[in-house]
């Protein structure tokens, strides 16, 4: 062989090897994106299921070629794409926490169709291995809930009381009441009857545990309790948690026409079993708004919705961030239900301790959405969300109040970046953020022009409670002295004695005035 020839396959050799060598390594590169990028979206997964509150768990998904495959999120047994999860070319826009929410709410969509129309037997045993789907429907999209009940409405028949007694939704009644009951943006009323039909079937289960029971019986008995103007409050949500512990969401007032929409939550150490209390604070809270509406002779209407279908945990759960994302994410969706059925309303917020770091979340992911937030006795918020709450608060879209009584020596320990707070920021330091008071004074504009003077609040409770407080001493049998307690009544800070309930109402009253009409 010629010198030259030889040289020249050598060289091509070498030239072929290295190119083999990098298509390997890039190959290789190529591989360790694609793991890393799954591991991505698996961690993404892990984080919107912890958001939506433990609702996961893998469940059948039909993939592009219609084969049935098992995934580590929850589909509901549909699909828009063969890998669920990855960006479509109608949602490139989206970020992956976004698009799996999507993805979330269309599955849900889609297995309501199946709900409405398949073998009631399929359906029941269905629903037995995937209860945590009845909570999962609040992620829908709540402009597309709107067609969605049409459609179904158009192929139902109600009776003259509204019974659904034909058709897709008489199925759902029966099978289902809350695939249709935890729905946003859809009628009150509707969401109503198929929430107490739940709720009833809840209450008629043998295997019932008795603490669950009794907040049930609870919830209902605060469903029959009249309202200043004789109403009584509508249930908008209801469902089980994934550790049996009831959900709800309760309105005072009309959603789907008020003028101005405030909801009101709680924070740790509450849940449905507290219903009736915060049920009377949310009544007083309406009635008193009603009476300053009356006496200074304006027209419009306001309604307030209780939030209760977040798990706020209880005191060692204070410092995390998982709880308050969780129910951020959930009461983001129940605003935007509002939005959707009464576009025009005002929507305010109104939070007390670790409530507060859960509502100013919502209002960091919704620019634009919530008008005015009052905060009582803040277990704080994330730097992130002060920044966006002051950025709100700059271009004149939004307004905080906050108040911290002095007798309240609990909610700072929320604060506590040494105990491991991850939302250390007291909002009251937030650029902008107006504090108001609650260590007893005169609210002016409360009751009259010149005002009417507010109790101090003087624990860190939103209601008031009875302790026993130290009152002297005395002399046991021995001749040894020995302290003596008598008990005492707290003001909270959501009495209507408090003055910063007060200056709620007056803050409520005066952003209604700043709405259309009169």
């Amino acid at each position: 062989m010629d010198a030259s020839v030889a040289a020249d396959a050598s060289l091509a050799r070498l030239y072929a090897s290295t190119t083999l060598n990098s298509a390997e390594s890039a190959l290789d590169t190529l591989q360790a994106d694609i793991d890393r990028f799954r591991r991505d979206v698996e961690d993404a997964e892990d984080r919107l299921a912890s958001r939506l509150r433990n609702v996961s768990g893998g469940t059948e998904v039909i993939g592009a070629g219609g084969e049935p495959s098992r995934v580590a999120q929850l589909f509901w047994g549909f699909s828009e794409s063969a890998y669920p999860g990855a960006p479509s070319a109608a949602s490139v826009q989206r970020s992956l926490s976004e698009q799996l929410t999507y993805d979330l709410g269309r599955a849900a969509e889609r297995r309501i169709d199946w709900l409405a129309t398949a073998d009631e037997d399929e359906v029941t045993r269905w629903l037995e291995f995937h209860p945590d789907f009845l909570q999962s429907v609040a992620f829908i999209d709540a402009s597309r809930t709107r067609n969605l009940f049409a459609d179904l409405m158009e192929s139902s028949t109600s009776a003259p009381d509204g019974e659904w007694i034909a058709g897709p939704l008489a199925q759902i009644m029966a099978l289902a009441p809350l695939a249709v009951g935890n729905m946003n943006g859809i009628p009150v009323a509707q969401r109503h009857i198929f929430n107490l039909k739940g709720l009833a079937n809840a209450l008629e289960q043998d295997d019932l545990d008795e603490e669950v029971r009794a907040r049930l019986v609870a919830l209902r008995a605060s469903l029959d309790v009249r309202t200043r103007d004789g109403s009584r409050p509508t249930l908008v949500s209801f469902f089980l948690d994934t550790d049996g512990s009831p959900r709800a969401n309760l309105v005072f007032g009309d959603i789907d026409s008020a003028e101005q929409v405030t909801t009101l939550t709680h924070g740790i150490n509450a849940d449905v079993g507290s219903v009736a209390e915060w049920s009377t604070a949310s009544a007083d809270l309406q009635g008193a708004l009603a009476r300053e509406r009356e006496r200074t002779g304006d027209q419009r209407t306001a309604a307030v919705v209780l939030v209760m279908d977040w798990d706020s945990g209880g005191m060692f759960e204070v410092w995390g961030i998982d709880r308050p994302d969780a129910g951020a994410a959930r009461l983001s969706q129940t605003l935007r239900g509002v939005h959707v059925t009464n576009p025009t309303a005002q929507l305010n917020a109104g939070a007390h301790s670790l409530g507060t770091t859960m509502t100013s979340q919502v209002i960091a992911d919704n620019p634009g959405l919530v008008s005015h937030a009052w905060f009582f006795g803040s277990a704080g918020v994330t730097s992130t969300t002060g920044d966006s709450l002051a950025e709100q608060v700059r271009s004149g879209e939004l307004t905080v109040s906050a108040t911290h009584a002095d007798a309240d020596p609990i909610a700072a320990f929320g604060r506590k970046t040494w105990l491991g707070s991850l939302h250390s920021q007291n909002p009251r330091d937030v650029s902008g953020v107006v504090s108001f008071g609650s260590n007893g004074g005169t609210v002016v504009g409360y009751g009259s022009p010149q005002g009417e003077y507010g109790e101090a609040t003087d624990s860190h409770d939103a209601h008031n409670s009875v302790k026993d407080e130290f009152v002297g001493w005395g002399v046991s049998w021995d001749g040894s002295p020995v302290p003596r307690f008598a008990p005492a009544e707290q003001v909270g800070y959501l009495d209507p004695s408090a003055e910063s309930f007060k200056h709620f109402v007056v803050g409520l009253r005066e952003a209604l005035e700043t709405t259309g009409g009169r």
